[in-house]
């Protein structure tokens, strides 16, 4: 029986995630992944407690914060699997807003 109170405790919302990531990118450059979150986030024991289909109903919500992260141009996926977090998931590198205005013509 999947607890769904328990996968609604560990899923960070969308502004913890992005707040996050801008915190770490600020300090080094991180390939974003579902699993990398929750580490960082240090949710990921919370996570390894749940049973097998919670943590991927977790790892898939989490994962589809980035997506939208990603179609909001704050993220860029990336084509190859990582296998940095849980296994093989889809990668994410952050785009720094600096780095979009750099290309912005004057």
């Amino acid at each position: 029986m999947i607890r769904q109170n328990l996968i609604e405790a560990v899923v960070p919302s969308p502004d913890h995630v992005f707040g996050l990531i801008v915190h770490t990118e600020n300090h080094r450059k991180i390939v974003w992944t579902a699993g990398r979150v929750l580490k960082e986030a240090a949710l990921w024991r919370q996570v390894e407690e749940l049973d097998y289909e919670e943590r991927r109903i977790v790892l898939k919500r989490v994962t589809g914060i980035l997506e939208e992260f990603a179609l909001q141009g704050h993220l860029m996926r990336r084509n190859e699997p990582q296998s940095i977090g849980y296994g093989n998931e889809i990668g994410f590198d952050y785009v720094s807003p600096k780095a979009t205005h750099e290309c912005d013509p004057c």
